[in-house]
C-alpha cells in the first residue's frame, strides 16, 4: 500500500524561505524600492531565482499580507520583480491574485525558469504555489503555476493559476479508501495562435483503491493519459 505523508519543509537561506533562497541585500533593496511595510511581508515565503536567459537579472517574489486573523489564517498577494545583482528593480508587477492560507495551508512559493518560449523573442517564467491540508483521513494537496514575461517596466501575466498536480482522497487511515492523483506537464506545441505558441497539456491521472482482504491490504490502481491545448486569446492562455 502506498503511504501518504506530509513532509516538513526545512527553512534555509539568507532571508527565511520555504523554497529558493533570496539574497538579503537584494531583499532589503527591493523592500525599500517598493516602499513595502516589512511587518506585512511573509518572509518565510519570499523566493528568488536567477534568470538564465538574461545577464545580471534575478526574479524575486515577495508575498505581502492583505489580511490576517491568526497565525494559521492569512491572505497574501505577490509582488513579482526582476532586479539586477544589487537589487535595483527593473520590472515590477503586483499580482492581484489572492492566496489564502487557512484550512488549505500555503506550503511554498517557487520560481520556474523552464523553457517557456511562448513567442518569438519571448521566454516566460513561472511562479508555482503549493498548498495542502493537514487531514490524515482526507488528505489534499495541489500545485498551481502562473506564467509571466517582462514587458516594458512591468510583467505580463499570460497564464493564471493553472493546476499542475493534485492529490486527494479518503481512507480509514489503516487501509481501505480511495485516492486520486493528477500530474500535468506543459509542452510547447508546434502550432501557434495569435503568434503565441500553443501549450499542450499532458495529464496523467491515477486512481487508487485499497481494500482489506483477509487481513491484507490489497491495492488496485488504474491510470489514464489525456491531452488538451491552451491557446493564446485576448492576452492570455485559455
Amino acid at each position: 500500500m502506498k503511504k501518504y505523508l506530509f513532509i516538513g519543509i526545512i527553512m534555509f537561506s539568507f532571508v527565511k524561505t520555504f523554497g529558493q533562497e533570496i539574497n538579503s541585500v537584494r531583499f532589503e533593496n527591493i523592500v525599500k524600492s517598493l516602499k513595502l511595510d516589512k511587518t506585512k511581508i511573509k518572509e518565510e515565503f519570499c523566493t528568488e531565482k536567477k534568470m538564465p536567459n538574461a545577464e545580471n537579472s534575478y526574479i524575486a517574489v515577495i508575498p505581502v499580507l492583505q489580511s490576517k486573523e491568526e497565525d494559521d489564517f492569512f491572505v497574501v498577494c505577490n509582488y513579482i520583480v526582476i532586479t539586477d545583482e544589487n537589487g535595483v528593480v527593473k520590472n515590477q508587477y503586483f499580482d492581484p491574485e489572492e492566496i489564502t492560507s487557512d484550512a488549505i495551508m500555503l506550503r511554498s512559493i517557487n520560481i520556474d525558469t523552464g523553457l517557456y518560449n511562448i513567442s518569438n523573442g519571448i521566454r516566460a517564467f513561472g511562479v508555482t504555489v503549493s498548498v495542502a491540508n493537514g487531514s490524515q483521513p482526507n488528505p489534499y494537496s495541489s500545485d498551481t503555476i502562473s506564467l509571466y514575461y517582462p514587458e516594458g517596466r512591468t510583467l505580463k501575466k499570460v497564464l493564471n493559476t493553472f493546476e499542475l498536480s493534485s492529490h486527494g482522497g479518503e481512507w480509514d487511515t489503516r487501509c481501505s479508501g480511495e485516492f486520486n492523483d493528477d500530474h500535468s506537464v506543459i509542452i510547447m506545441d508546434k502550432t501557434k495562435t495569435n503568434n503565441f505558441t500553443d501549450l499542450k497539456i499532458k495529464t496523467i491521472s491515477v486512481e487508487t483503491k485499497n481494500q482489506e482482504v483477509n487481513g491484507d491490504c490489497k491495492e488496485h490502481e488504474t491510470s489514464k493519459v489525456t491531452y488538451r491545448i491552451l491557446k493564446f486569446k485576448n492576452g492570455k492562455y485559455l
